[in-house]
């Protein structure tokens, strides 16, 4: 993955995906900055990212975060990064160089030739009429060439892979068969895109990965994930998926979620028809079909690397054949249960199933596996085999090797009679071996390590030793050598044909190959929507009702992780409208304005008491929302969402021992972003802004920010915020109006409750109007916090609703300390006005001394004061 980033924060990035020899390029991102690099690497999860010399310090200091560390000191050995950072010269990120790098990419379907980079002596891709400019032509009608700086991400990953394939072993046997090779080129555009920020992902928990338990696993280079999903959206989802390609191609959907209405539509309908009662049973049929699917994209792979003829071994696991025959074999069923859907032809997916699957191309496709591979002997042996009738001439030397096998007693025969007889008992057997022909064994000498026997005295002259094993000795006579010229290396030829059926096999296979891909893709797509079906099936969601007007209307919404973890969930109600501005491009083009003014707020400010529900609430509206435009059915009875474009946040401050900025600053820059980038159809969620510094400066900074989205007229975005500053409130900064309303979770008080917890019962209930207190010190007590503590704060609470000075309260004394103060005070006058006699050394003295002083000290204050 290649990414850049200019002085003004536009980010261009490419990357390769090794398993479908595949180049894409992001569209750049104009003041996308560090965000917009971190959605992206939470979007690809990237093994290897490279970036210029010339990088920002910021986006240096963000990458190397989480990246590998090859320091040589101890304390550094084990720490393992995502990914391995590389820093390149500027240079191999030039926009002129990308385009003369992608103008030389053969994309031909035939077999892929390497990536080649254009030399100083090749004619340059911008003279007109060359064929590379003709290529470049044809190229920018997938990508646009005017994303300068993703371009010139791209010639960087071209130059990388053309570095790595020059310095692959090609002796080597890599178990995914990667050989670097660029088959296609694609460009995702955040055209009709629901745009969510990497901050957004992680603090609605649409991704919440965490780290293999294993450190040996984490810090490998293999392609396997190094981190699994937790309780999330995507992990959720992906549970309900059958195969891998069905996992992929959910994760796809949910990482860029549409604003397409005709496409989410269209998902809808494909639900709708999986989940009719009377295809209950095709749907679950077409799971378990769906399960026994391997990727076939690396199966694939494994077929076009072919066999390995440097050590004439077949190198295609006989599990990948089987992996293909079941892949035709569920293919044809596939298509043959799809047909049997209930009102699946108005459908896109299912007519596509239907048309482009060919049962004959599938079944001939297993049929010539079947014909060919001997599953069972396969099964036995450990290795490929090649059954009868596969090939003539494999047939006549495997007859041919049988028939010399059956001599191998008599040429044993033959030999013994030719040596001499005390040399008799050591001839053991004669073989046939591979690249050596015949041979004979002998029993060999432990004081000479040679063969007892090797032709000594023979008329022929003495044998040939070509290798020994344990105690045997294998050496060849003149008998072996004629036979050798008469059969030829039997083994060999027989190993070498069957490479070449394989071979031949393999070649009939990719033949079909374009079809076996769109296949897999269409199968993927199907599971991926049968796994929707099932999570609406399984929790009880419902169709949305998608919309161009600007506004939200759910009825009985619930967050679809937490009610997974509480025994009943009390679902609520959300209606707000956004700004009508002047008619979005959306709606031009689609035809539809909305001139309609609705009376529905564009914000709604949630207060009310802690752990009662504000933040799960602005989280599963925005959820809901999320989801809506993901094609899936929503946890709520009825909802009907507008066309959002993005949905920003600022909940959840994710913090780390190496980011040096304060918490409060996070919230400043996520804040920020969400006003440089709101639009009217944008979705925004603020719980708690301003927490992290004074009250009086995060109440001031609250108001204002929502003051300032509420100025925004008719552009204005569609607001969920949070708060526990009710002097924003009392001060009037903030009134309920048209555009503005209040809500707050209901609870329920008994201040007559011994026990704390019962005190105060939450509700979960959204209502209308704001709530008076956060009752954070019953919920103090209710979590185990000291008496002493919530009495002091009782006390404090009181004094600042009666408005009088905390300063001048905690300076006053208590009654006891009046009390000890008065003694004290008293005590001090007697011991002033006590006579001291001037001879106190003489006789008695020191007892006249002590009286003295118990009589200062009153007896009722000597315990109190000490003596």
């Amino acid at each position: 993955m290649a990414i850049d980033v200019d002085k003004d924060g536009k980010v261009g990035c490419a990357y390769y995906v090794a398993m479908d020899e595949t180049l894409v390029l992001e569209e750049d991102i104009s003041m996308g900055g560090i965000e917009a690099v971190d959605t992206l690497l939470l979007h690809v999860q990237p093994t290897s990212v490279i970036i210029p010399n010339r990088a920002p310090g910021d986006l240096i200091e963000f990458l190397e975060r989480d990246a590998h560390r090859f320091d040589d000191n101890e304390e550094s050995v084990g720490e393992h990064g995502a990914y391995v950072l590389r820093h390149l010269v500027s240079a191999q990120f030039d926009y002129e160089a990308g385009k003369e790098a992608l103008a030389k990419v053969d994309l031909g379907l035939s077999k892929p030739d390497p990536v080649e980079i254009l030399s100083w002596e090749d004619e340059p891709a911008q003279s007109i009429g060359s064929a590379a400019h003709h290529k470049l032509m044809r190229l920018a009608e997938s990508i646009n060439l005017k994303s300068c700086r993703s371009v010139g991400c791209a010639g960087a990953v071209l130059n990388d892979l053309e570095r790595r394939r020059a310095a692959e072993d090609p002796s080597s046997e890599e178990e995914e068969g990667i050989s670097f090779l660029v088959r296609s080129i694609e460009m995702n555009t955040s055209a009709d895109t629901l745009l969510v920020s990497a901050d957004s992902l992680i603090s609605l928990q649409i991704l919440q990965s965490e780290l293999h338990p294993n450190p040996q696993t984490r810090s490998s280079n293999s392609s396997e994930p190094k981190a699994k999903e937790t309780l999330s959206i995507t992990g959720l989802l992906q549970a309900l998926a059958s195969s891998a390609q069905g996992k992929r191609k959910l994760r796809q959907m949910l990482l860029r979620p549409t604003t397409n209405l005709a496409l989410i539509k269209e998902r809808h309908r494909s639900i709708e028809v999986l989940l009719r009662a009377e295809n209950g049973e095709i749907a679950k049929n077409m799971r378990k079909l769906l399960r026994k699917l391997k990727n076939t994209k690396t199966l694939l792979l494994h077929v076009r690397k072919g066999v390995d003829r440097v050590r004439g071994q077949l190198s295609i696991r006989v599990g990948d054949w089987k992996a293909l025959l079941r892949f035709a074999m569920v293919s044809a069923q596939l298509q043959q249960a799809t047909h049997a859907l209930k009102g699946a032809s108005a459908v896109a997916i299912f007519s596509r199933i239907c048309i482009e699957i060919n049962i004959k191309r599938f079944l001939h496709i297993g049929d010539i596996i079947i014909r060919t591979i001997d599953f069972q002997l396969s099964k036995e042996s450990g290795h490929t085999e090649i059954l009868p009738g596969a090939s003539e001439y494999l047939d006549g030397l495997r007859r041919e090797f049988a028939d010399v096998c059956h001599l191998l007693p008599q040429l044993k025969e033959y030999v013994v009679q030719e040596v001499p007889r005390e040399a008799v008992e050591y001839i053991r057997h004669c073989t046939v071996m591979p690249q050596l022909g015949f041979l004979t064994a002998v029993t060999i000498d432990p004081t000479t390590g040679e063969g007892v026997y090797h032709g000594q005295n023979h008329p022929e002259g003495e044998w040939m030793m070509c290798f020994f094993s344990e105690d045997v000795a294998y050496y060849k006579n003149q008998l072996m050598l004629d036979l050798d010229s008469q059969y030829g290396d039997l083994p060999s030829r027989i190993a070498d044909e069957e490479i070449e059926v394989v071979m031949a096999l393999a070649a009939a296979v990719l033949e079909h190959e374009e079809a076996i891909l769109s296949a897999s893709e269409l199968f993927g797509e199907l599971d991926s929507l049968l796994a929707f079906a099932l999570a609406s099936e399984k929790y009880n969601w419902t169709a949305p009702t998608m919309t161009t007007s600007n506004l939200i209307d759910i009825v009985d919404g619930r967050h679809p992780l937490q009610e997974l973890l509480v025994p009943s969930y009390i679902p609520n109600d959300c209606v707000m409208a956004g700004g009508r501005g002047t008619g979005s491009l959306e709606e031009d083009r689609m035809g539809t304005r909305d001139r309609k003014k609705t009376p529905s707020p564009s914000m709604l400010i949630l207060t009310g008491p802690n752990n009662s529900g504000k933040s799960v609430y602005m989280r599963q509206v925005a959820l809901i929302v999320y989801l809506a435009h993901t094609g899936c059915y929503v946890p709520a009875s009825r909802a009907t969402i507008g066309v959002t474009d993005r949905i920003l946040t600022r909940i959840a401050t994710r913090e780390t021992v190496v980011n040096d900025e304060s918490a409060f600053l996070v919230d400043l820059k996520q804040a920020a972003f969400s006003m440089n980038f709101a639009t009217r159809r944008s979705l925004l969620l603020i719980d708690e802004f301003g927490k992290g510094t004074t009250a009086e400066s995060g109440s001031a900074l609250f108001a204002a920010y929502l003051t300032y989205f509420l100025d925004l007229g008719m552009e204005r975005p569609k607001v969920l915020a949070g708060t526990h500053f009710h002097e924003v409130f009392e001060n009037g900064l903030l009134q309920p109006g048209k555009d503005l309303a209040f809500a707050h979770m209901d609870v329920h008080l008994d201040p007559e409750a011994e026990d704390p917890e019962e005190q105060v019962t939450f509700l979960y209930r959204l209502l209308p109007g704001r709530g008076s207190s956060s009752l954070g010190i019953l919920c103090a007590a209710a979590n185990g916090v000291p008496s002493d503590v919530i009495n002091r704060a009782k006390a404090i609470v009181a004094l600042l609703d009666r408005n009088e000075s905390l300063v001048e309260a905690c300076s006053d004394l208590s009654e006891e300390d009046k009390q000890r103060l008065e003694q004290a005070e008293l005590v001090a006058r007697r011991f002033l006005a006590m006579q001291v006699p001037s001879s106190g050394h003489g006789q008695g003295g020191s007892g006249t001394i002590r009286d003295m002083l118990r009589a200062v000290l009153a007896p009722e204050e000597v315990g109190t004061l000490g003596t």
